[in-house]
Protein backbone atom coordinates (compact mmCIF):
# COMPACT_ATOMS: atom_id res chain seq x y z
CA UNK A 1 0.00 0.00 0.00
CA UNK A 2 1.02 3.61 -0.37
CA UNK A 3 2.17 5.50 2.90
CA UNK A 4 3.76 8.89 3.95
CA UNK A 5 6.78 7.70 5.88
CA UNK A 6 8.74 9.61 8.11
CA UNK A 7 12.36 8.63 8.68
CA UNK A 8 13.86 11.74 10.25
CA UNK A 9 11.96 14.70 12.36
CA UNK A 10 12.43 18.01 10.48
CA UNK A 11 10.56 20.27 7.83
CA UNK A 12 7.08 19.12 5.83
CA UNK A 13 10.25 17.59 3.17
CA UNK A 14 10.79 14.45 5.57
CA UNK A 15 7.43 13.01 4.60
CA UNK A 16 7.59 10.67 1.82
CA UNK A 17 5.43 8.78 0.07
CA UNK A 18 6.53 4.62 0.24
CA UNK A 19 5.08 1.72 -0.35
CA UNK A 20 4.44 0.06 3.43
CA UNK A 21 3.46 -2.99 4.64
CA UNK A 22 -0.40 -3.41 4.49
CA UNK A 23 -0.63 -4.03 8.50
CA UNK A 24 -2.43 -7.11 10.13
CA UNK A 25 -5.05 -6.78 12.70
CA UNK A 26 -4.56 -8.74 16.02
CA UNK A 27 -7.48 -10.34 17.61
CA UNK A 28 -9.12 -7.10 18.99
CA UNK A 29 -8.13 -4.61 16.25
CA UNK A 30 -9.39 -3.79 13.06
CA UNK A 31 -7.86 -3.29 9.67
CA UNK A 32 -9.30 0.33 8.10
CA UNK A 33 -9.43 1.39 4.76
CA UNK A 34 -8.47 5.20 5.19
CA UNK A 35 -11.00 7.67 3.52
CA UNK A 36 -9.52 10.87 4.94
CA UNK A 37 -7.15 11.84 8.08
CA UNK A 38 -6.89 14.65 9.49
CA UNK A 39 -3.37 16.87 9.44
CA UNK A 40 -3.52 18.46 13.09
CA UNK A 41 -1.26 20.69 14.99
CA UNK A 42 0.22 17.42 17.24
CA UNK A 43 1.28 15.60 13.40
CA UNK A 44 3.63 19.55 13.53
CA UNK A 45 4.80 19.20 16.38
CA UNK A 46 5.21 15.30 16.33
CA UNK A 47 7.23 15.65 12.50
CA UNK A 48 9.11 18.69 13.64
CA UNK A 49 10.62 17.33 17.21
CA UNK A 50 8.89 19.26 19.56
CA UNK A 51 6.42 16.92 20.38
CA UNK A 52 8.97 13.08 21.71
CA UNK A 53 6.57 11.12 22.98
CA UNK A 54 5.85 7.29 21.14
CA UNK A 55 8.15 8.91 17.95
CA UNK A 56 9.97 5.74 17.17
CA UNK A 57 11.29 6.07 13.49
CA UNK A 58 10.40 5.22 11.13
CA UNK A 59 6.93 5.73 11.61
CA UNK A 60 3.74 6.72 9.98
CA UNK A 61 1.89 9.59 11.17
CA UNK A 62 -1.73 10.14 11.53
CA UNK A 63 -4.06 9.95 14.39
CA UNK A 64 -7.20 11.17 12.85
CA UNK A 65 -8.74 8.55 10.96
CA UNK A 66 -12.10 7.82 9.01
CA UNK A 67 -12.53 4.66 7.12
CA UNK A 68 -14.26 1.62 6.79
CA UNK A 69 -13.39 -1.38 8.34
CA UNK A 70 -12.44 -4.06 6.17
CA UNK A 71 -11.30 -7.01 8.02
CA UNK A 72 -11.92 -7.29 12.38
CA UNK A 73 -9.54 -9.77 14.68
CA UNK A 74 -11.08 -12.61 15.87
CA UNK A 75 -12.15 -11.22 19.67
CA UNK A 76 -13.80 -8.44 17.91
CA UNK A 77 -17.46 -7.50 18.52
CA UNK A 78 -19.01 -4.76 17.74
CA UNK A 79 -17.76 -4.24 14.22
CA UNK A 80 -18.03 -5.71 11.14
CA UNK A 81 -16.31 -5.27 7.71
CA UNK A 82 -18.60 -2.37 5.67
CA UNK A 83 -18.77 -0.45 8.98
CA UNK A 84 -17.89 3.20 8.63
CA UNK A 85 -16.14 4.17 11.50
CA UNK A 86 -13.63 7.33 13.33
CA UNK A 87 -11.74 6.86 16.21
CA UNK A 88 -10.24 8.23 19.46
CA UNK A 89 -6.95 9.40 19.50
CA UNK A 90 -5.88 6.87 21.50
CA UNK A 91 -6.39 3.11 22.77
CA UNK A 92 -7.31 1.92 26.05
CA UNK A 93 -7.12 -1.38 27.82
CA UNK A 94 -10.82 -0.80 28.93
CA UNK A 95 -10.01 -2.51 32.10
CA UNK A 96 -7.99 -1.16 34.64
CA UNK A 97 -9.25 0.76 37.65
CA UNK A 98 -8.86 4.20 35.72
CA UNK A 99 -10.72 2.72 32.78
CA UNK A 100 -13.95 1.35 34.93
CA UNK A 101 -14.02 4.96 36.80
CA UNK A 102 -14.20 6.81 33.85
CA UNK A 103 -10.91 8.04 33.49
CA UNK A 104 -10.01 6.09 29.99
CA UNK A 105 -8.26 8.90 28.87
CA UNK A 106 -5.23 8.47 31.53
CA UNK A 107 -5.08 4.65 31.45
CA UNK A 108 -1.45 3.51 32.36
CA UNK A 109 -1.67 0.72 29.15
CA UNK A 110 -2.73 4.47 26.52
CA UNK A 111 -1.07 3.85 23.35
CA UNK A 112 -1.77 6.43 20.83
CA UNK A 113 -3.03 5.84 17.29
CA UNK A 114 -0.90 6.04 14.82
CA UNK A 115 -0.82 5.31 10.80
CA UNK A 116 -3.53 6.83 9.47
CA UNK A 117 -1.08 8.71 6.48
CA UNK A 118 -1.58 5.36 4.21
CA UNK A 119 -4.31 3.51 2.69
CA UNK A 120 -5.28 0.92 5.71
CA UNK A 121 -4.46 1.21 9.25
CA UNK A 122 -4.48 -0.81 11.87
CA UNK A 123 -7.12 0.50 15.30
CA UNK A 124 -8.16 -1.02 18.24
CA UNK A 125 -11.53 -2.03 18.39
CA UNK A 126 -12.07 -0.05 21.65
CA UNK A 127 -10.59 3.22 19.83
CA UNK A 128 -13.37 3.11 17.08
CA UNK A 129 -17.18 4.56 16.86
CA UNK A 130 -19.59 3.87 13.92
CA UNK A 131 -20.41 6.74 12.11
CA UNK A 132 -23.83 7.40 10.26
CA UNK A 133 -23.99 7.30 6.29
CA UNK A 134 -25.05 11.48 6.91
CA UNK A 135 -21.39 12.22 8.30
CA UNK A 136 -19.03 12.98 5.56
CA UNK A 137 -15.48 10.75 6.15
CA UNK A 138 -13.64 14.48 5.62
CA UNK A 139 -16.05 15.74 8.67
CA UNK A 140 -15.86 12.39 10.75
CA UNK A 141 -11.86 12.37 10.61
CA UNK A 142 -11.94 15.24 13.57
CA UNK A 143 -13.95 14.28 15.42
CA UNK A 144 -11.97 12.78 18.09
CA UNK A 145 -9.49 14.60 18.55
CA UNK A 146 -11.57 18.39 17.69
CA UNK A 147 -15.55 17.95 18.25
CA UNK A 148 -14.81 15.45 21.05
CA UNK A 149 -12.22 17.08 22.99
CA UNK A 150 -14.23 20.50 23.03
CA UNK A 151 -17.27 18.51 24.00
CA UNK A 152 -14.82 17.15 27.08
CA UNK A 153 -13.68 20.69 27.91
CA UNK A 154 -16.61 22.32 27.57
CA UNK A 155 -19.21 19.94 29.18
CA UNK A 156 -17.58 17.67 31.58
CA UNK A 157 -14.23 19.65 32.72
CA UNK A 158 -15.22 23.31 33.07
CA UNK A 159 -19.03 22.25 33.65
CA UNK A 160 -20.10 25.66 31.23
CA UNK A 161 -24.08 26.46 32.51
CA UNK A 162 -26.27 28.44 31.22
CA UNK A 163 -25.48 32.54 30.98
CA UNK A 164 -21.90 32.02 32.05
CA UNK A 165 -19.05 34.02 29.80
CA UNK A 166 -16.69 31.55 27.76
CA UNK A 167 -13.28 32.63 26.67
CA UNK A 168 -11.86 30.43 24.10
CA UNK A 169 -7.97 31.22 23.30
CA UNK A 170 -6.80 29.69 19.92
CA UNK A 171 -10.80 30.44 18.30
CA UNK A 172 -9.91 29.89 15.00
CA UNK A 173 -8.14 26.42 15.16
CA UNK A 174 -9.48 22.81 14.97
CA UNK A 175 -10.31 22.69 19.05
CA UNK A 176 -11.69 26.38 18.99
CA UNK A 177 -14.02 26.33 16.14
CA UNK A 178 -16.08 23.40 17.70
CA UNK A 179 -15.74 24.90 21.37
CA UNK A 180 -17.27 27.50 20.62
CA UNK A 181 -20.50 26.03 19.25
CA UNK A 182 -20.26 24.16 21.98
CA UNK A 183 -20.44 26.47 24.79
CA UNK A 184 -23.34 28.68 22.92
CA UNK A 185 -25.22 25.32 22.64
CA UNK A 186 -24.47 25.57 26.34
CA UNK A 187 -26.27 28.70 26.79
CA UNK A 188 -23.04 31.10 27.13
CA UNK A 189 -21.62 33.84 26.05
CA UNK A 190 -18.48 33.26 24.11
CA UNK A 191 -15.58 36.01 23.55
CA UNK A 192 -13.02 34.32 20.84
CA UNK A 193 -9.37 34.99 20.91
CA UNK A 194 -7.24 34.90 17.54
CA UNK A 195 -4.14 36.71 16.81
CA UNK A 196 -5.47 37.55 13.70
CA UNK A 197 -7.61 40.49 12.30
CA UNK A 198 -8.28 38.45 9.10
CA UNK A 199 -10.23 35.98 11.27
CA UNK A 200 -12.89 38.07 13.04
CA UNK A 201 -15.44 37.72 10.27
CA UNK A 202 -15.36 33.52 10.68
CA UNK A 203 -15.62 33.27 14.33
CA UNK A 204 -18.20 36.09 14.27
CA UNK A 205 -19.74 33.87 11.72
CA UNK A 206 -19.31 31.22 14.04
CA UNK A 207 -21.62 32.41 16.51
CA UNK A 208 -19.17 33.92 18.92
CA UNK A 209 -20.51 37.36 20.67
CA UNK A 210 -17.29 38.92 21.02
CA UNK A 211 -13.71 38.87 19.53
CA UNK A 212 -10.28 39.48 21.22
CA UNK A 213 -7.59 39.95 18.33
CA UNK A 214 -4.81 40.34 19.99
CA UNK A 215 -1.04 39.53 19.10
CA UNK A 216 1.60 37.01 20.38
CA UNK A 217 2.79 38.42 23.77
CA UNK A 218 -0.05 41.28 23.94
CA UNK A 219 -1.99 41.79 26.86
CA UNK A 220 -5.93 41.10 25.63
CA UNK A 221 -7.13 41.18 29.24
CA UNK A 222 -8.36 44.67 29.63
CA UNK A 223 -10.48 44.02 25.88
CA UNK A 224 -11.77 41.06 28.11
CA UNK A 225 -12.50 42.81 30.87
CA UNK A 226 -14.33 45.99 28.67
CA UNK A 227 -16.57 43.05 27.48
CA UNK A 228 -17.49 41.80 30.76
CA UNK A 229 -18.61 44.74 32.57
CA UNK A 230 -15.33 44.32 34.37
CA UNK A 231 -16.25 40.98 35.88
CA UNK A 232 -13.30 38.96 34.15
CA UNK A 233 -15.01 35.65 32.17
CA UNK A 234 -16.58 32.68 34.34
CA UNK A 235 -14.76 30.10 31.64
CA UNK A 236 -11.22 30.20 30.06
CA UNK A 237 -10.66 27.08 27.39
CA UNK A 238 -7.24 27.29 26.78
CA UNK A 239 -6.32 25.79 23.26
CA UNK A 240 -2.70 27.48 22.91
CA UNK A 241 -0.94 27.19 26.56
CA UNK A 242 2.11 28.93 27.71
CA UNK A 243 1.93 31.78 25.29
CA UNK A 244 -1.21 33.41 26.25
CA UNK A 245 -1.43 31.98 30.07
CA UNK A 246 -0.63 35.39 31.48
CA UNK A 247 -3.19 37.36 29.94
CA UNK A 248 -6.04 34.74 30.05
CA UNK A 249 -5.83 34.52 33.65
CA UNK A 250 -6.14 37.68 34.17
CA UNK A 251 -9.21 37.73 32.08
CA UNK A 252 -10.78 35.49 34.28
CA UNK A 253 -13.13 36.67 36.82
CA UNK A 254 -13.56 35.35 40.46
CA UNK A 255 -14.89 32.18 41.11
CA UNK A 256 -13.45 31.01 37.66
CA UNK A 257 -12.48 27.96 36.03
CA UNK A 258 -9.08 27.69 33.49
CA UNK A 259 -9.33 24.93 31.74
CA UNK A 260 -5.82 23.73 29.76
CA UNK A 261 -6.73 22.37 26.48
CA UNK A 262 -3.17 22.76 24.69
CA UNK A 263 0.10 23.28 24.75
CA UNK A 264 1.67 24.45 21.70
CA UNK A 265 5.17 25.47 22.48
CA UNK A 266 8.00 23.56 25.05
CA UNK A 267 7.77 26.97 27.47
CA UNK A 268 6.60 26.85 31.09
CA UNK A 269 4.52 28.94 32.61
CA UNK A 270 5.22 31.13 36.28
CA UNK A 271 2.21 32.43 38.93
CA UNK A 272 2.07 33.58 41.92
CA UNK A 273 -0.12 30.90 44.02
CA UNK A 274 -1.64 34.01 45.75
CA UNK A 275 -3.57 34.63 42.35
CA UNK A 276 -5.30 31.28 42.23
CA UNK A 277 -6.62 32.22 45.67
CA UNK A 278 -7.75 35.58 45.62
CA UNK A 279 -9.56 34.39 42.41
CA UNK A 280 -10.68 31.48 43.91
CA UNK A 281 -9.76 30.18 40.87
CA UNK A 282 -9.47 26.54 39.53
CA UNK A 283 -7.10 24.98 37.43
CA UNK A 284 -8.43 21.98 35.29
CA UNK A 285 -6.50 19.76 32.85
CA UNK A 286 -8.74 18.63 30.07
CA UNK A 287 -7.41 14.72 28.48
CA UNK A 288 -8.08 14.01 25.09
CA UNK A 289 -11.75 12.28 25.12
CA UNK A 290 -13.49 9.05 26.15
CA UNK A 291 -15.45 6.81 23.92
CA UNK A 292 -19.15 8.09 25.57
CA UNK A 293 -17.76 11.61 24.74
CA UNK A 294 -17.05 10.39 20.75
CA UNK A 295 -20.26 8.72 20.33
CA UNK A 296 -22.03 12.20 22.21
CA UNK A 297 -19.92 14.41 19.55
CA UNK A 298 -21.10 11.98 16.51
CA UNK A 299 -24.76 12.10 17.67
CA UNK A 300 -24.13 16.23 17.99
CA UNK A 301 -22.57 16.69 14.20
CA UNK A 302 -25.69 14.20 12.98
CA UNK A 303 -28.30 16.11 14.61
CA UNK A 304 -26.53 19.75 13.33
CA UNK A 305 -25.70 20.81 16.39
CA UNK A 306 -22.07 21.28 15.67
CA UNK A 307 -20.60 21.73 12.06
CA UNK A 308 -17.02 20.88 11.56
CA UNK A 309 -15.38 22.51 9.15
CA UNK A 310 -12.85 21.82 6.30
CA UNK A 311 -10.51 24.07 5.69
CA UNK A 312 -8.69 22.44 2.74
CA UNK A 313 -8.15 18.99 1.43
CA UNK A 314 -5.53 17.49 -0.15
CA UNK A 315 -4.72 13.54 -1.95
CA UNK A 316 -1.81 11.70 0.12
CA UNK A 317 0.67 12.53 -2.04
CA UNK A 318 0.27 16.58 -1.30
CA UNK A 319 0.82 16.17 2.51
CA UNK A 320 3.53 18.53 2.16
CA UNK A 321 1.34 21.12 1.30
CA UNK A 322 -0.88 20.14 4.06
CA UNK A 323 1.43 20.29 6.44
CA UNK A 324 3.14 23.85 5.25
CA UNK A 325 -0.69 25.03 5.59
CA UNK A 326 -0.94 23.86 8.66
CA UNK A 327 2.15 24.94 10.37
CA UNK A 328 1.29 28.52 8.75
CA UNK A 329 -1.78 28.87 10.23
CA UNK A 330 -2.65 29.80 7.04
CA UNK A 331 -6.45 28.76 7.25
CA UNK A 332 -9.40 29.06 9.78
CA UNK A 333 -10.43 25.26 10.46
CA UNK A 334 -9.12 21.77 10.46
CA UNK A 335 -7.29 21.10 7.59
CA UNK A 336 -8.26 17.29 6.19
CA UNK A 337 -6.20 14.85 4.10
CA UNK A 338 -7.89 12.69 1.66
CA UNK A 339 -6.33 9.45 1.38
CA UNK A 340 -8.66 7.93 -1.27
CA UNK A 341 -10.82 9.36 -3.99
CA UNK A 342 -13.21 6.35 -4.12
CA UNK A 343 -15.31 7.53 -1.08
Amino acid sequence: MRAVVMREQGPPSVLKLEDWPVPVPGPEEALVKVAAVGVSYHDIVERNGTYQRGVKLPMVMGYEVAGTVERVGSAVQSLKPGDRVCCKPFQSCGRCRLCRNGMETACRQRRAVTGGYAEYVVIAEEALVKIPPAIDFKVACMLGAATGVALNAVRDVAKVRVGETVLVTGASGGLGLPTIEIALASGATVLAHTRSEAKRAALAAAGAQHVVVAGEGEDFSKSVKAMTDDLGVDVVIDNVGSRVFAPAFRSLGVGGRYAFVGQLFREEISINPAYIFFKRAQLLGVGSVRRDQLEDAVRLVAAGKVHPRVAAVFQLEQVVAAHTLVESGGAVDRKSTRLNSSH
